[in-house]
């Protein structure tokens, strides 16, 4: 119990700290998709399909993980953990079957937040026009929520109730150091998945959302999720020639572009009206346009939005 209060204590306090730094997607949303994954082993290439049927502790594990770095910006040049070549020096560095589950996770989440941080993060602190922390905090912690409480439980069990030793000296090996150490970065990840399948932060965080004028339309979230699902079996089935293999899963670029263009219309340069804001994020973040692939041949999934197919939705700021 000591343990897992200092944890919350870090967690909590890098939080208020520093909120641009926190997930794009949190732990519920990448255990979803990795949940998602193991249930469509059926649509990946044999050996990838056999690897995830005797590990799938391990893969989920991976796809989450790939966020136990924090103040990743003070991380050696090109030594980013969000980068592709760091998840595939993971893979390369994997000496056993578990391990490359595990790395195949890592790349996963990479995969998952081309969405992630080009397209949905970009979109929202256009679309909505909050303050930056607050914002970008507010949509990272959104889509967990969304998915409900089950997936954040899940990834409470997954990292906290079982062994990972041997995948953290995995991470420990390869990532670079940032701000902290690899054992401080542990501790205050472990926290951070702990803190958010708190009843606490669950009452705090609801009690957000009933003040909140923003919305995020079941429809709308069931986009990013399917989009998300897409890029994460085409990059477990094409590897180099998927298409997220072509994108920055840091979203450096998009994401400066979509604050600059905030503040624009924060000091007055910018127009305010809802439809023109909608435009500009059509023009500048666009929902990427191929056909889905693999969740129409999919079969029994039990995440939202991979359930059923449904029309899109408005995606305004209510």
């Amino acid at each position: 119990m000591p343990h897992l209060l200092a944890s919350l204590f870090w967690a909590l306090g890098w939080a208020l700290l520093t909120p641009a730094e926190l997930l794009a997607w949190g732990p519920a949303t990448h255990v979803a998709i990795g949940e998602a994954i193991l249930a469509s082993l059926h649509l990946l290439p044999p050996a990838v399909r056999t690897l995830l049927e005797k590990h799938r502790i391990p893969f989920l594990y991976g796809s989450v993980a790939a966020d136990i770095s924090f103040a990743k910006k003070y991380a050696a040049a090109g030594r980013h953990s969000h980068h592709w070549h760091i998840g595939e020096e993971i893979l390369a560095s994997a000496d056993s079957e578990a391990l490359r589950a595990v790395a195949l996770g890592y790349l996963s989440h990479l995969a998952a937040d081309t969405i992630a941080h080009n397209v949905y993060v970009p979109r929202r602190l256009l679309l909505t026009r909050g303050t930056e922390g607050v914002g970008h905090t507010y949509w990272e912690h959104r889509m967990d929520v969304q998915l409900g409480e089950a997936f954040t439980s899940e990834a409470r069990k997954v990292v906290l109730l079982n062994d990972h030793s041997d995948a953290d000296r995995l991470f420990d090996d390869v990532l670079s150091r940032t701000l902290f150490s690899f054992q401080t970065n542990r501790r205050i990840f472990r926290g951070m998945v702990a803190f958010q399948d708190d009843a606490r932060w669950h009452r705090v965080f609801a009690g957000i959302l009933k003040r909140s004028r923003y919305d995020l339309p079941e429809t709308v979230r069931d986009q990013y999720v399917r989009l998300a699902y897409e890029y994460v079996m085409d990059y477990l089935t094409r590897g180099e020639d998927a298409l997220p293999r072509a994108l920055d899963p840091v979203g450096e670029t998009n994401l400066k572009l979509a604050k600059q263009v905030r503040r624009e219309a924060l000091s007055g340069r910018g127009i305010l009206d809802p439809g023109v804001l909608e435009a500009h994020a059509d023009e500048y973040f666009p929902l990427p346009g191929e056909p889905l692939l693999y969740l129409p041949k999919a079969q029994s999934i039990e995440v939202p939005g991979l359930r059923k197919l449904a029309p899109p939705g408005d995606e305004g700021s209510g």
